[in-house]
């Protein structure tokens, strides 16, 4: 469910620059986004041109909007959930890793298939029910599946949000499925809500008069300690949210790949710790790694995982309806970090691990 920073295969590149050529499409017709970098979106009179992940899909208007999509991403099913839009769905990658219960509903009534996961995509299921459009992510396990549907005439578009560091990037997606599936209006209207929400959360912690806290991120995993870089996506929603990250000075996006040691030299002291991986408990937290106990944060019950909204079979809202939704997930940490500022909240995706 981790979502990684994928590469395209050449024969989706050479795909792309024959689309590119032949499309005659042109760039004053851009429809420029917002905060979303990772997607370019272009219009003629009577077709629409998507590049994503390497690739161009262009698609007609008159087939618009469409009918029927298969998806990979769980991102893309919270962009459908929030646009009503499940009905459209004919197929879903990996169903018990998806929290939403109305997809599950629809899936127990046969009504959406199951059509792969993450290493592999059914081929002929997808290929029997033939999608208006087939929503994936850029990976390189999946890439040899995508040439086979390309090659049988399946649509196929990109949705690499997770490459995107804003978090008002990544819901700025719903604009996209909405203007493909006949929601433009009320996909726009939905970001406005989302951005205005997040926009006035910084301005109320900005403003905020309290000393903020330092933050602890994520866990240790076979001796090391995988953290955010200070550019990323997560380290922006801890600023934005009113912490203090102690890595935010590092630059780049990937990965800080950090022993045990040189963790707990810079936030032995943190006063929260969010993120600690899967654990539901502080003691199955000592269970895999007893030093954890050493950490303030752990030694004063301020250690939060972003779990409460799960299903026993893995699915994890967070990762669905959080990507969608970043001004709730932005009110969760400035909650847990600003207590003071927002008496008798509820958490609406993390709980305190007891």
């Amino acid at each position: 469910m981790k979502n990684f920073i994928f590469f395209i295969t050449i024969s989706s590149l050479i795909l792309a620059c024959k689309q590119n050529s032949n499309s005659n499409i042109s760039s004053r017709n851009t429809q420029n986004f917002d905060y979303i970098e990772n997607l370019q979106w272009k219009e003629a009179e009577e077709q629409i041109e998507i590049e994503s992940g390497g690739i161009i899909t262009i698609l007609s208007k008159k087939d618009l909007p469409l009918k029927s999509v298969m998806v990979v991403p769980t991102s893309v099913l919270a962009y459908m959930s929030e646009l009503g839009l499940e009905q459209n769905l004919t197929g879903v990658s990996q169903i018990k890793y998806i929290y939403n219960p109305k997809i599950q509903e629809l899936h127990r009534e046969q009504k959406i298939e199951e059509i792969g996961n993450f290493n592999e995509l059914y081929f002929e299921k997808i290929i029997l029910n033939k999608p208006d459009v087939f929503f994936t992510t850029s990976s390189p396990s999946l890439a040899k599946f995508h040439d086979q549907l390309k090659n049988q005439g399946i649509k196929i578009i990109f949705i690499d949000e997770y490459e995107e560091q804003n978090p008002l990037a990544k819901a700025e997606y719903v604009k996209v499925i909405g203007r493909l599936l006949g929601k433009e209006k009320q996909a726009d209207s939905i970001f406005q809500v989302v951005e205005t929400n997040y926009k006035n959360l910084q301005k109320k912690l900005e403003n905020q008069k309290k000393k903020s806290p330092k933050v602890l991120v994520n866990q240790i995993y076979s001796d090391i300690w995988y953290l955010p870089s200070g550019e990323s996506f997560q380290a922006k929603l801890i600023a934005d949210a009113g912490g203090e990250y102690p890595w935010k000075s590092t630059t780049g996006i990937n990965s800080l790949n950090l022993s045990f040691e040189s963790v707990f030299e810079k936030a032995e002291d943190a006063e929260v710790w969010i993120n600690a991986g899967d654990f539901p408990s502080r003691a199955a937290l000592l269970v895999n790694y007893p030093h954890y106990e050493w950490f303030q944060a752990f030694q004063n019950n301020q250690v939060y995982n972003w779990h409460k909204r799960s299903s026993p079979s893995g699915g994890n809202d967070y990762f669905e309806t959080g990507t969608a939704r970043p001004d709730w997930v932005l009110k969760d940490l400035a909650a847990i970090f600003h207590p003071e500022l927002f008496p008798n909240y509820e958490l609406r995706f993390y709980q305190k691990l007891n």
